[in-house]
């Protein structure tokens, strides 16, 4: 039978420090999804024609990504420079940041992805199904080396860049394996291990249209258990999810049973438009309601307890709650942006960080009870995040620190 494999990078701060206090907070980000090999193609004018040619502005590069492994990076960034390093050590404390995802460690795209991790300081817990785990593998013997040619590759895609706007090709490779029943429940920590101190605990799902194996009800009775098992009624766990672009144009894939566990629904304008069916048609009394306000109707009717946040590219971000937008945040004009891929994954680190910081608030608040301070950080923080990553290249790329905050003071 196949086995899933772990491997598990601990990056989590230590909670020995002596200038801790006992109601000091932990922070604990799990995020499960989606880790590719993106592979950038930049092309000097526009997509070329069928069996057409196009020449590239630079060579093809390859780089770690994936809607999990970029939130996850920024999220790692963010709390670094943000949590851990804050001089007001009585409202901060320690951190923890981990990817679930499944990639085949054996190849080169995989290498890629485990050295990310490294690098980045996040824990890493593959949830691949193998027949050889790689353990167990002697690579100077030619019958191990038949299995493991035969595993599924790590996933990868091909990123085409032309004018500002991006295409993908995507090969899911032993992705495409990853089931809601395959989730690790019991890697998700409350406190580090150490009774005294608070936590504060959040579930992050990543390109849940990138895996099917997430659908029709198999990552719902997950997250049912992860908050009735892992959950308590003093530390509750949030949740949020990201449903990225839909390869098979159906927009379903039960989407709508997973809400019902989900507090956070974050999507962009394009994604909105095509779940709900967005056309545009007037009403009964002739107006025509706006994407905005149609978006509202619909989930608070399919998830009312659902908070749903609309990303809308340069115009920044809305967020919908009991059938109307109750928040909205403008983003800071950015002249000459270098590449957008992944900053919808950037705002929703930015946003996950800005909900789970809120100083005033953090103790206090639960799922219950989310807090208009809370849901207006989160806003402010996933533009910030997201407006400076398109003056990075790569979406798995942190901005700086400075750039960061040289946005929130304007």
């Amino acid at each position: 039978d196949k086995l899933p494999i772990n491997i598990y990078f601990d990056y989590s701060q230590q909670l020995g420090n002596t200038l801790l206090r006992s109601h000091s907070m932990h922070l604990s980000i799990d995020i499960i999804g989606d880790a590719f090999a993106d592979i950038y193609f930049y092309l000097e004018a526009d997509m070329p024609t069928h069996g057409g040619d196009a020449r590239l502005t630079q060579p093809v590069h390859t780089v770690a990504g994936g809607s999990g492994l970029n939130t996850a990076t920024h999220l790692s960034s963010l709390l670094r420079h943000f949590w851990a390093e804050s001089s007001d050590e009585t409202d901060r404390g320690t951190f923890h940041v981990s990817l679930q995802t499944a990639i085949n460690e054996n190849d080169d795209h995989g290498r890629l992805i485990v050295d990310h991790a490294r690098k980045h300081q996040f824990s890493l817990i593959n949830r691949r199904f193998s027949n050889q785990p790689s353990c167990f593998l002697n690579f100077k013997n030619s019958t191990n080396m038949h299995r493991r040619s035969e595993e599924k590759s790590t996933g990868h895609c091909a990123v085409i860049v032309s004018k500002g706007d991006r295409s993908f090709m995507t090969h899911l490779g032993c992705m495409g394996d990853f089931e809601g029943s395959h989730i690790l429940a019991q890697s998700i920590d409350p406190t580090g291990g150490n009774i005294n101190v608070s936590s504060r605990r959040h579930v992050h799902i990543s390109g849940y249209y990138n895996l099917a194996g997430f659908w029709n009800g198999k990552l719902a009775n997950s997250l049912e258990d992860i908050k009735k098992v892992r959950g308590t009624e003093e530390n509750p766990i949030t949740i949020s999810l990201v449903t990225q672009q839909d390869a098979t144009a159906t927009w379903d894939g039960g989407l709508v049973e997973v809400l019902q566990h989900v507090d956070f629904l974050i999507l962009s304008e394009i994604e909105a438009q095509k779940i709900i069916c967005y056309k545009g048609e007037s009403k009964g009394d002739g107006k025509m309601p706006t994407l905005l306000e149609s978006v509202a109707d619909f989930f608070n009717e399919k998830s009312p307890k659902t908070y749903v946040i609309v990303t809308l590219a340069a115009k920044g971000a809305a967020l919908l709650f009991g059938r109307k937008c109750i928040f909205s945040q403008v983003t800071t004009e950015v002249d000459s942006p270098v590449d957008a891929t992944g900053a919808g994954d950037s705002f929703a680190a930015g946003f996950i960080y800005g909900v789970l910081s809120c100083s005033e608030n953090t103790k206090e608040s639960t799922t219950k009870n989310i807090t208009d301070e809370e849901l207006q950080k989160g806003l402010k923080w996933g533009c910030a995040n997201g407006t400076c990553s398109v003056m990075v290249q790569g979406a798995s790329v942190p901005p700086s620190k400075n750039s960061i905050m040289q946005i929130l003071d304007r």
